[in-house]
């Protein structure tokens, strides 16, 4: 006996026996308890009191039943969204529901201009907490059946709904049999004809549907394949139809299959195991009842009162109330004097049972078994968050508390209720709690009292200490979600000017309780401090509680690309690589945008919505990924728009500066250039704005960042565009400058210094050629002169296709300013005939492209009578370097005379450096014009006279430099003095590696260097340079070009040196980088074909001409 007494053997009806002898109160119990409620507890919670198994648990969450109220309101939220309370009690008041009138009007507090999507369906996160649980608690009066009571079958007749629609309402499943049945026939019987199925239904009966098809006025030999595929109407009309679960003498998708003699196997397969119906309450009970045989529904009461769920006690009641009094009477927890429900006719039910008079805190022994307290979620497919939830749990086994610090979408509340489950599967007791609705400390104390199993007193905030006390096990995990909330409550107190009468420090009780920031600062301080609890906190911003208890700061980040793409491949198998990739790009590894395309996806042609998703324009995707259908928790900009608001006015003008930026950004960048735009102290600003998890600090780089979705909203702000402008100017003046300083001896100063903000200039000079109307044409074509000016140093700096592409947006900009317009078109034809790596020669196609684009720029300048000489200089001398390799050698010296003349001329009148070095630039174009006629001789002495001199005196070590060593170089091997050939190869490698580093030109004076070494025989010294110069391509190239020389040589090396294996690899190679050649289409020619699809330029002819 007292072993017996020891397992908690009670007294009452036992439960094998009511399962047995009582079906209808059973099944009473069942329907109270299976509906999956949004914050009511049901059967979950019911199983894990009475200590069901997880694994059982999380079996039995298949059968888990649906509200059909729920649903009707989750429609109506698309078809009705206008619907408002007052329509809502009218109907109400029409189908006999006065006790639901009641609950919006004395419970709720419901205004009768309202919404019903907004005040029942989706409450928001401020919404005060009688309606969170609003829509639960009408699903709880409506669900059930009754011979009496109108319930949400009459509510949704009343307000119009279809009855088809109201059949899929009450389906248990949302599953497609009938689809899935026909998509099988499509696939294993594809002759399968009309004919064959209207026999199948005329066997069945269905008059209904045979009368549908006759008046679809289709064939009977027509194939089903053809005719009911996915989304037509013809499947939808059907699977409407036939998925009903059975109703007497009407036959549906199972007798369909089994009449088209569709294996037994497969059929099992279509049928969802849903649509078996179980009940989950039921299985628990019969579980509980074989394993613990001794148990009575006496312990079913008392688990009900554990979790709060006296409407079921209140059926147990009904039919036994003795055993309810005898339960109950121990506990002295959850109920008041009597506890009451409301019935539809206004009356008040109270059981027998009287408490005894109660302690200040109401006392019970807690059971502490491994589990939860609270509504935690299910959980979901999480994706990528496996290092930060072993984290988050290695932290936790180390009694740390945990923050959790992400910008909105980022999936905080997903890792949380993975690591919940992961500790309880470790016999850990985790309490979840999710804000919502709270005003005050006292509401938060209250919910933790609630969730921990108790009834909370007047004092909640003391209360909720004594309780945590009260536990013998060391610690509960307690999840706190969204303190940010929290926190801001006494800022959208002082907004609203709401309560100011009671913001002082003496109001502390539960009507007006402590609401500011302080206040809950120091309640989670102080649940911190207590050896019982280990918090875990989800937030939007970081708060320094780690010098208040052990706590380790995780800052949550966008899911990699890999990750991404697999939540796209998981959900949609249509969808190309090329396709995910870009949407990945659009998504930036924000899990709730990811799952916003998804849903979108699944509603459209994924291809076309993928195509249109990545090339909308941020303002357009904004849009898009907003839908007003959805609830503001879901969406992003909402949420974006709750953190932005939280910032003072000038934190918010600093934001919008920040977006401004495409990558990362440092804070003298910034001062650099907004400097003149702040008023406050930026160091201040910026400690304040570091705690948004909206901005991102590394504190290794001292750089800050915006996530580009992020970046991309708030460009969107009105004051982005005098941000942009002041942007823009400033980086196009800074291309200038350091263009000057470059063609000094100072030039390796600005080439450091162009490192760190060259994606600000490339920003600088997309954003004035793309299509932005905010952007004046004034200011656009000053900016656009600022670059053509800065051309010289952009074209040594920047890759060849990223110059053109650049450039060639410019133009298209400038097109009615022609000075300006050919200014482009000569700095991208200039680009052009630097770039070409074949040596000695210019080849075909970069001579093609440099010609007409030259060509085209100087019919334009001739047309002119204010040119600037710069410009005009630059064109002829590119221009006439084109005419003498084409074999036009008189017109060719002709236009090099006149740059000569232009450039002399100019460089006598100013005297200044500058003018000088461009001066030997043209003297340059001569020498490589007497290169390709073969005058190696001539050309050595022309560089050796007037250009290396000059060099050498105005900008000492310098690219240009190192660049007339390399051609002299060259015209030296071309002559066969390979020692010459070395001996200025090595000066112009040595000049490129100590002021290029890591550029295409450093490996082409390795290359250059490589086969001098071979002509003399040295093939190991040979080799060591090609290979460097391979690895250096490799990394650097825009395309496979030069590699392709490259491998060649080193494959003769290799030969020349016996290593035949290795020469045949190295020749592979060189195939392999022919095959990724573009076609003899000119790069330049396929990006002025992509850009003008896009409406941006169309300057060169598509073919050569004759």
């Amino acid at each position: 006996m007292a072993q017996l007494r020891k397992r908690g053997l009670s007294t009452g009806s036992n439960l094998s026996a009511i399962l047995r002898r009582n079906p209808e109160f059973i099944e009473e119990l069942c329907l109270c308890l299976d509906r999956d409620m949004k914050l009511i507890r049901n059967w979950r919670h019911l199983a894990l009191s009475l200590h069901v198994d997880l694994d059982v648990i999380r079996r039995l969450g298949q059968f888990s039943d649906f509200s059909p109220t729920i649903r009707l309101f989750k429609f109506l939220a698309t078809w009705n969204p206008d619907l408002t309370i007052k329509e809502l009690k009218d109907i109400f008041l029409e189908i006999g529901r006065n006790d639901l009138i009641s609950l919006l009007i004395t419970k709720a507090g419901c205004s009768d201009t309202g919404k019903v999507l907004d005040v029942i369906t989706f409450p928001s996160n401020e919404a005060p907490s009688p309606t969170v649980s609003l829509l639960d608690e009408i699903a709880l009066a409506l669900d059930g059946t009754s011979l009496v009571l109108s319930n949400w079958y009459t509510l949704a007749i009343k307000l119009g709904v279809p009855r088809q629609t109201c059949w899929e309402f009450e389906r248990r499943s949302t599953e497609n049999p009938t689809g899935r049945l026909f998509q099988y026939l499509a696939i294993t019987c594809p002759q399968t004809t009309l004919l064959s199925l209207r026999e199948a239904l005329d066997s069945m009966k269905r008059n209904d549907l045979i009368k549908f098809l006759h008046d679809e006025k289709l064939g009977d030999e027509m194939l089903l394949k053809d005719i009911i595929t996915p989304g037509s109407e013809l499947l939808e009309r059907l699977a409407q139809e036939l998925n009903r679960e059975k109703s007497p003498g009407v036959k549906n998708w199972t007798n369909l299959a089994w009449t088209m003699k569709i294996p037994a196997d497969v059929r099992r397969e279509f049928a969802d195991v849903k649509q078996s119906r179980k009940s989950p309450t039921k299985e628990v009970l019969e579980w509980v009842a074989a394993q613990f045989p001794e148990k009575a529904l006496s312990d079913v009461a008392k688990a009900l009162d554990e979790i709060q769920r006296n409407d079921a006690i209140q059926i147990i009641s009904e039919h036994f109330p003795d055993t309810v009094d005898s339960a109950l009477k121990g506990l002295g927890c959850s109920f008041k004097d009597s506890f009451s429900m409301p019935d539809p006719t206004s009356q008040m039910f109270s059981t027998s049972f009287e408490r005894e008079e109660r302690d200040p805190f109401p006392s019970r022994e807690v059971k502490e078994q491994s589990g939860h307290y609270g509504s935690l979620p299910d959980r979901t497919d999480l994706v990528g968050r496996n290092e930060t939830c072993e984290r988050i749990i290695t932290a936790l086994s180390s009694n740390k508390s945990v923050e959790i610090v992400a910008p909105p979408g980022y999936g905080k509340t997903s890792v949380v209720i993975e690591v919940a489950y992961k500790m309880i599967e470790r016999k850990n007791l985790v309490a979840y709690i999710k804000p919502r609705g709270f005003t005050c400390v006292e509401d938060l104390a209250s919910k933790i009292i609630e969730t921990l199993g108790y009834v909370p007193g007047e004092n909640t905030i003391t209360e909720v200490f004594s309780r945590i006390s009260s536990f013998k096990r060391k610690s509960v995990v307690l999840i706190i979600e969204n303190i940010d909330n929290l926190l801001h409550l006494e800022d959208q107190v002082s907004k609203n000017n709401y309560h100011q009468e009671f913001k002082s420090e003496n109001c502390c009780t539960k009507m007006w309780g402590k609401f500011t920031k302080n206040d809950f600062l120091t309640f989670l301080k102080d649940l911190g401090q207590s050896p019982n609890i280990q918090l875990v906190l989800t937030s939007r911003e970081t708060y320094d509680f780690y010098v208040s208890f052990p706590l380790e700061l995780i800052k949550l980040e966008s899911l990699n690309d890999k990750d991404s793409a697999s939540m796209f491949s998981k959900c949609e198998d249509s969808l190309d690589e090329h396709l995910i990739k870009d949407l990945v790009r659009v998504c930036g590894g924000i899990p709730l945008i990811i799952c916003t395309v998804i849903s979108i996806l699944r509603r459209e042609n994924p291809q076309k919505a993928a195509r249109r998703l990545s090339s909308s324009s941020p303002s357009s995707l904004v849009k898009e990924l907003n839908s007003d259908i959805l609830p503001n928790e879901d969406r992003i900009d909402k949420c974006l728009e709750i953190c932005f608001a939280r910032f003072g006015e000038v934190n918010q003008k600093i934001f919008v500066m920040f977006s401004t930026f495409p990558y990362r950004f440092t804070q003298e960048q910034f001062q650099a250039v907004f400097r003149s735009s702040i008023t406050a102290d930026l160091q201040t600003c910026l400690n304040s704005l570091e705690h948004s998890s909206l901005l991102r600090f590394d504190r290794g780089s001292c750089q800050y960042s915006l996530h580009p979705f992020i970046r991309n909203f708030f460009s969107l702000k009105s004051d982005h565009k005098e941000a942009k402008l002041i942007f823009i100017r400033h980086y196009s003046n800074l291309a200038v400058t350091l263009c000057g300083k470059f063609l000094t001896k100072d030039c390796k100063s600005a080439m450091d210094q162009y490192r760190p903000e060259k994606d600000n200039i490339r920003e600088a000079m997309a954003w004035c050629g793309d299509d932005h109307p905010e952007l004046d044409q004034t200011t656009r074509e000053q900016c656009i002169g600022a670059f053509n000016k800065a051309a010289t140093f952009l074209a040594k700096v920047m890759r060849k296709q990223e110059f053109q592409s650049l450039f060639c947006k410019l133009a298209h900009r400038c097109r009615s300013h022609m000075e300006l317009y050919s200014a482009c078109l000569t700095n991208i034809g200039m680009k052009i005939v630097l770039s070409c790596t074949c040596t000695p020669h210019i080849c075909p196609r970069a001579l093609y492209q440099a010609k007409e684009t030259l060509t085209q720029a100087d019919d334009i300048q001739s047309t002119l009578t204010d040119i600037k000489d710069t410009n005009r200089a630059q064109c002829l001398s590119k221009l006439g370097f084109c005419c003498v390799r084409e074999g036009r050698v008189n017109e060719g010296y002709g236009h090099l005379d006149v740059a000569l003349k232009l450039r002399w001329d100019r460089a006598e009148r100013l005297m200044r450096n500058t003018d000088q070095v461009m001066l030997a630039a043209c003297f340059n174009d001569i020498a490589a014009s007497q290169m390709v006629q073969r005058n190696y001789m001539v050309s050595i002495q022309t560089r050796l006279l007037h250009v290396l001199p000059v060099y050498e005196e105005k900008l000492g070590d310098h690219p240009f430099t190192a660049t007339t060593l390399n051609w002299i170089g060259n015209s030296y091997y071309a002559l066969g003095d390979y020692d010459n050939a070395i001996k200025y190869n090595s000066r112009s490698i040595t000049i490129r590696k100590q002021l290029l580093g890591q550029h295409q030109e450093t490996a082409r004076s390795l290359y250059d260097l490589g086969v001098a070494y071979i002509a003399k025989q040295d093939y190991e010294t040979a080799l060591k340079h090609l290979k460097e110069a391979g690895d250096l391509q490799e990394e650097v190239l825009d395309t496979h070009d030069e590699l392709i020389h490259t491998y060649q040589a080193m494959s003769i090396t290799l030969r020349a040196l016996g290593r035949n294996e290795e020469a045949d690899e190295a020749m592979n190679r060189a195939g392999a980088c022919a095959k990724k050649l573009d076609s003899w289409e000119a790069p330049l020619d396929k990006l002025r074909t992509q850009e003008r699809d896009k409406g941006w330029i169309d300057i060169l002819p598509a073919k050569p001409r004759n």
